[in-house]
């Protein structure tokens, strides 16, 4: 969920761009999302996760402190993205795998250039197509995976905010915590100042995970920094 979460940003940032090394990206992203849509549980994970979130918030409608009014919005919209998502009855990405055009390029991707110009003329040709063009077609195959980019970032938003952050200190660049086995995690979350110039290396499992801080040297190969750092974690369970 997270790579696909990844792609779609990456698509919905390309379909934005007016020239054709845009489309170029914009269509490989398409075909990274196909290769994802190749596992055949993935649809039936997706919803699992959906109707795990809305019978988790369900259970908060007993609590008189909780906010009704807003769990209430939260769980039509899980139940909106469940019927869209369940309401596709053909394989996810189906629609994009039928379209000629598309499935002439994705057979290209994997070689590597193999979308250059004399490999592929029909989409040299449509890459010249004026941008209004390109964009109506970009966006209607995008629109086709609407369902799932919906599902995807709704129970990725939710599982996100349902942990606060809180200020830790990894002394000697390394940091170590405790987790309660019975307790299902789903996302471990850092948040470090924008212009850090170390970053986080996570292992772990059901009872603990840690984090290393590394940062590049000057021949760029990771080397653990020695400093005692202050950063913010989240361990996100829904």
């Amino acid at each position: 969920m997270l790579r696909l979460e990844h792609l779609f940003s990456q698509a919905r940032h390309y379909l934005a761009g007016n020239a054709s090394w845009d489309s170029r990206v914009f269509i490989a992203t398409l075909m990274n999302i196909l290769d994802l849509f190749s596992r055949g549980d993935l649809k039936t994970e997706i919803l699992k996760e959906v109707e795990r979130a809305t019978n988790n918030l369900k259970r908060l409608m007993e609590y008189p402190n909780v906010d009704h009014t807003r769990l209430k919005t939260i769980l039509r919209a899980l139940d909106h993205v469940y019927n869209g998502l369940h309401g596709t009855n053909h394989q996810l990405g189906q629609t994009l795998r039928e379209d000629e055009f598309l499935a002439g390029i994705r057979q290209r991707t994997s070689i590597p250039g193999g979308t250059c110009d004399f490999d592929l003329p029909a989409f040299h040709q449509w890459l010249q197509r004026p941008s209004d063009q390109r964009a109506a077609a970009q966006t209607e195959w995008f629109s086709s995976l609407e369902a799932v980019r919906q599902a995807v970032e709704l129970v990725l938003k939710l599982i996100r905010n349902s942990a606060e952050f809180s200020e830790q200190m990894a002394e000697g660049g390394a940091y170590q915590q405790a987790l309660d086995p019975n307790q299902p995690y789903q996302l471990i979350r850092i948040q470090l100042p924008s212009n850090a110039s170390y970053y986080p290396e996570v292992s772990g499992g059901r009872h603990r995970f840690t984090i290393r801080f590394l940062s590049l040297t000057d021949n760029k190969r990771p080397k653990q920094t020695n400093e005692d750092l202050q950063f913010q974690v989240a361990c996100c369970n829904l």
